[in-house]
């Protein structure tokens, strides 16, 4: 069979008023993460159309020549006008040129370029006859797929709205060819994705999907619903309008079972929730967080995006992170807190979770009481540093509670807390190379053990309840070696935990210390006595 299409698939401390803005801008590199199991662009090699080019072997790379010659024929019949007399002979030569981009490894798209060949494409699809319409759009869509500048020509040569118009074609293949090629356009880069937007392409690529759905077409409704992804990708995001129109469509697919589908469909809403709270809620009332979370038990190629979609939702209002809450997603989390899980899924849970912990004093408790909390903690000791670095954030966000109210009940939230077992591994995380993690840790310990304090106080025996555990753990070990630290602010902090609660104060030995004497200094000597043969003056006047 021909080969169709190619698609472009496709911190320092805790800020005590908005902790949950600053895990979303620290986990900025998860949701940004390339993704794994899609592409933004995608060429096709492959074609469901029947009797097109069955049993096609690969070819060897064409020669200059030969592509000069094709090119002399569309070049020859676009600038005639497009006799009807001379179709099938360019037919003929535009399906060659489709089948010498459709070459698996370095197709000859620059030369195709370089022939003058992209704006005879783009005349053909407004040709009435739906054969050569759809070579066309295939070659176009190859070139796109491309880089950056072969995508570039396509749009410069004025595709765009031809390939819309297609969007609206009799021939199903004809039109699942043109919504192909512009998700490879949109798959490009914001800008591209805008000017497809531009020209209509949201209400055609929605009108094909319900199409395509209706009838139970699924190799077009997955090409349709690839290239939706598309549209809604990238940084900065479309205008609300379009995702506004695309959401409704997206909650309705997941309710489909085809996994290529669903997997393209969530990857579309982690984009829209990758935005500001307008966007979140959008995919909140149209439904979608039971559908993602059902996703949650698929295999990791659907899992992934579904986590990351509901991941960014707990980053907008306590309201939308409670309807995640409510849900069961806490629970939900366990099963990914456990391998076999991928370790950037462990990640993706363990930054969920410190934003929801950075949200309400409820949410604060429903990860601190569920079955999830044990697990995080589990791999916040045990786990890929990537992983822990993300657990630490949650257990300083619980902690940081205690800061902004130091009250019994806080207190009891940091004693579960160290019954886990968190002392230990954010004692460990003193010893990384991370100043950022070691001062967040530092300031962390700092509220753990002044809640120590607190139930010391409610005990009645007014020791602090954790100092020795913190001792065993080999905490003030950690500290001291911590005041050699390079940072400032590091090596201050930790200084003022050991003198407030280990009492590290320095007691220096009266005939090692330096005696000051007139504004100067005399070492190692008793009273004002001077060396022999040197003055009581200072040796240096500041």
């Amino acid at each position: 069979m021909g080969v169709p299409p190619n698609k472009k698939g496709v911190k320092s401390t805790i800020d005590s008023d908005d902790c949950r803005k600053q895990r979303a801008d620290k986990g900025v590199e998860i949701r940004k993460a390339k993704r794994d199991e899609g592409l933004l662009k995608r060429r096709n090699l492959v074609n469901s159309v029947p009797n097109l080019d069955e049993g096609e072997d690969v070819r060897p790379p064409p020669s200059q020549s030969e592509i000069n010659n094709y090119a002399a024929t569309v070049l020859g019949f676009t600038a005639r006008n497009g006799p009807a007399a001379e179709l099938e002979e360019c037919l003929n030569a535009v399906r060659a040129l489709r089948k010498l981009l459709s070459i698996p490894n370095c197709p000859p798209i620059d030369d195709i370029i370089n022939a003058d060949l992209c704006p005879a494409f783009v005349t053909i699809l407004a040709y009435p006859d739906s054969g050569i319409q759809f070579e066309s759009a295939w070659c176009l869509t190859n070139i796109a797929s491309g880089t950056a500048g072969q995508c570039e020509m396509v749009v410069r040569n004025n595709a765009v709205p031809g390939l819309v118009a297609l969007l609206g074609s009799s021939e199903l293949h004809v039109s699942e060819q043109a919504v192909w090629a512009l998700g490879n356009i949109a798959g490009d880069c914001p800008r591209l994705r805008d000017i497809v937007l531009q020209h209509g392409a949201m209400e055609r690529v929605l009108g094909l999907v319900q199409a395509t759905a209706t009838s139970g077409d699924m190799t077009p409704l997955r090409n349709a619903c690839w290239a939706l992804s598309n549209l809604v990708r990238g940084k900065p995001q479309p205008s609300k309008s379009y995702i506004a129109l695309a959401v409704p469509m997206l909650a309705r697919l997941l309710m489909l079972s085809d996994e290529e589908l669903l997997v393209d469909v969530c990857w579309a809403l982690s984009y829209v929730t990758d935005g500001d709270n307008v966007c979140i809620d959008l995919v909140i009332e149209a439904g979608c967080v039971p559908l993602l979370l059902t996703h949650l038990d698929a295999g990791p190629k659907l899992a992934t995006p579904a986590l990351r979609a509901l991941c960014n939702i707990v980053t907008g209002s306590n309201e939308a992170t409670q309807v995640v809450v409510d849900a069961g997603f806490i629970d939900k989390l366990a099963l990914i807190l456990r391998p076999p899980c991928k370790m950037q899924m462990r990640k993706e849970a363990c930054w969920a979770l410190s934003n929801i912990a950075a949200g309400t004093e409820q949410q604060l408790d429903a990860v601190l009481h569920s079955r999830t909390m044990p697990l995080l903690v589990e791999r916040f000791e045990k786990d890929e540093y990537e992983v822990r670095k993300e657990a630490a954030w949650c257990v300083a966000n619980v902690l940081h509670c205690f800061k902004q109210s130091p009250d019994l009940k806080s207190a009891q939230r940091v004693g579960k807390l160290v019954q886990m077992g968190c002392l230990k591994p954010m004692i460990g995380m003193l010893e990384t190379n991370d100043p950022a993690m070691q001062k967040l840790m530092v300031e962390a310990l700092g509220n753990l053990l002044s809640a120590g304090e607190e139930l010391g106080k409610q005990n009645g025996k007014g020791d602090n309840v954790f100092t020795l555990a913190f001792d065993e753990a080999e905490g003030i070990d950690k500290l001291e070696q911590l005041q050699e630290h390079e940072n400032y602010d590091i090596y201050t902090a930790a200084v003022a935990l050991l003198e407030r609660y280990f009492g590290e104060e320095d007691d220096e030995d009266q005939n090692i210390a330096p005696n000051s004497g007139h504004g100067g200094f005399a070492f190692g000597l008793p009273g004002n006595a001077a060396p022999l043969g040197v003055s009581n003056q200072p040796a240096f006047a500041f």
